[in-house]
């Protein structure tokens, strides 16, 4: 049975990262079923229990989650009853979660303060006037990475009092692309405009990558954020846990964290970040220090 095939018919439907995902995941089932000499199409509930019972021990509870959807997801495209809907296999989650620390670890967040130090440890080349954007860019915008390296040069609109407005066309609660509006202040124009002067970039995608001196015209790779941010972090000194905490998610956190702080209400935060629930606002501004 050519599952990967069936999984083609989705594109389009679905984002690239959860088509990823949907592959990866089976894929990692199907294997495990070669190995124990189980069936993957169709899979039996009890080997589908029991391959949860294989994975608890190195995956969270969100991705045993998302395996076990990407069984369904393929069970169902293959017109196969699925066997994740018995109730074996929802014993074997709800035994997997007890186990585990459900709440996930949260990134540590770029607060204003550590958004200066970040910025003092960017260079005065082409690429340190990317990171210099990069960084204002995330934090006025609270975008996630993915988000952040998607941003184009077209969807800049100036307001007239030296800020600015960017439209974040597709983000991941948003995925029939209604997009939401970043608002960015004067300095983090100012940032992005240099860095698009220097690089000459009129059209396209913001962030590229630099290369001895040269732009591509492709962008960023959401991994990308995360190595930048790691490499100011240890240019700037930061302890070794501090940095093992930063990631390209730090720039949604620590904004929502600095917003809060400085009094702003609940839904003006969820307005800034585009989200949707006030819990999950509550988690990322739990830590917020007052």
């Amino acid at each position: 049975m050519n599952w990967k095939a069936a999984l083609e018919k989705l594109e389009g439907a679905y984002s690239p990262h959860t088509l990823r995902g949907y592959r990866s995941d089976f894929v990692i089932f199907e294997t495990w079923c070669w190995k124990t000499k189980r069936t993957p199409l169709p899979a039996t509930p009890e080997t589908v229990a029991e391959f949860i019972a294989a994975q608890t021990a190195a995956c969270s509870p969100s991705t045993l989650k998302h395996r076990i959807a990407s069984i369904r997801k393929i069970h169902r495209l293959m017109l196969l009853v699925s066997p994740t809907e018995d109730e074996e296999v929802a014993i074997a989650l709800r035994r997997a979660f007890r186990q585990k620390r459900r709440r996930p670890k949260q990134a540590l967040g770029i607060t204003s303060e550590r958004l200066e130090r970040l910025l003092t440890a960017c260079g005065e080349d082409l690429k340190g006037a990317r990171d210099r954007a990069m960084l204002k860019v995330g934090y006025d915008t609270l975008c996630r990475r993915a988000e952040l390296v998607a941003l184009r040069v077209e969807d800049i609109e100036e307001d007239g009092n030296g800020g600015a407005r960017i439209l974040i066309r597709r983000s991941k609660n948003d995925p029939f692309g209604d997009g939401r509006y970043g608002r960015l202040s004067k300095a983090a124009l100012e940032a992005l405009k240099y860095w698009l002067q220097i690089g000459k970039i009129r059209r396209g995608f913001i962030f590229r990558t630099t290369n001895n001196g040269n732009i591509l015209t492709s962008g960023l790779h959401p991994y990308a954020v995360n190595r930048m941010v790691k490499q100011l972090a240890t240019a700037a000194d930061f302890d070794a846990a501090t940095i093992a905490d930063l990631s390209g998610h730090s720039f949604r956190v620590g904004a929502a964290q600095d917003l809060m702080t400085s009094g702003k209400s609940v839904l003006a935060i969820m307005k800034a970040g585009g989200w949707r629930s006030m819990n999950v606002v509550g988690r990322y501004v739990e830590n917020a220090e007052f």
